[in-house]
């Protein structure tokens, strides 16, 4: 399973009590999608289709010094999808479960809104 991280920054959606906006990377896993997102002390990995959470990585001072560059983060981005790739290779149904939390989202909160590519200035 191909593990790949996007550079360019884009703008997500998270399933919270709405469709909630969101900066991050897509980290792909084969034929699965999801998005780091940095929020508070934590990174959200949530899959990109759902806006669903399925990690939540604390994001500590030894974090912040191993990602103080852009090509360090993508680097620990592709930890991360490293350790996806192990809890897919572990589960049978993860085509089900995204399948069943794409329709729960879709009756909570209707379709989700595009992803798009965003300019992050530094």
């Amino acid at each position: 399973m191909k593990i790949t991280v996007n550079e360019q920054p884009q703008q997500f959606y998270l399933a919270f009590k709405e469709w909630t906006p969101a900066v991050g990377h897509e980290i792909q896993v084969g034929k699965y999608r999801f998005c780091a997102i940095v929020i508070g002390n934590k990174i959200n990995v949530s899959e990109v289709t759902t806006g669903a959470r399925v990690l939540n990585i604390p994001f500590d001072f030894a974090t912040l010094l191993i990602t103080g560059t852009k090509e360090d983060t993508i680097k620990y981005f592709y930890s991360i999808g490293e350790s996806i790739k192990r809890a897919i290779e572990k589960s049978n149904d993860v085509d089900v479960m995204i399948s069943e939390m794409q329709e729960i989202a879709y009756e909570r909160l209707g379709e989700m809104p595009e992803i798009k590519n965003v300019d992050v200035e530094v």
